[in-house]
């Protein structure tokens, strides 16, 4: 079976659907004939099969990365951010406070530069 992936604004409208009390049927149905608008847009460019798996919590939220500045400013700011030096890596380099400290000196700056970060939230 194929991975089946959503978008964390998609997983977002499809939670506010679920907390309305909305039904799942009357999800796929709507989406079949009309265009959803405001917070449900995202919506819009689901597949049945995306709906119905998110709806369950079997989909899985697409990694949204950012810039290296992007990263840093919010590292700066007080979040929590990860390093994944290549596209398809498995290493996954959450920072905290090991930037401080230095951590960052076995990557070139070009391999900081064009890595994939992720802002993961919450507070150092």
């Amino acid at each position: 079976m194929n991975k089946v992936t959503v978008t964390k604004l998609q997983m977002e409208a499809i939670e506010m659907q679920i907390a309305e009390g909305e039904n799942l049927d009357d999800i796929i149905e709507d989406s079949r004939h009309y265009n959803f608008g405001g917070l449900w847009a995202p919506l819009n460019n689901m597949s049945v099969e995306q709906i119905v798996l998110a709806w369950h919590g079997y989909a899985e939220i697409e990694k949204e990365y950012v810039s290296f500045d992007e990263a840093m400013k919010a590292h700066y700011d007080g979040s929590l951010v990860s390093f994944h030096p290549k596209e398809g890596s498995k290493i996954t380099e959450s920072l905290g406070n090991r930037l401080k400290d230095g951590w960052l000196g076995g990557y070139s700056l070009k391999q900081l530069r064009k890595g994939n970060w992720m802002i993961e939230g919450g507070n150092l």
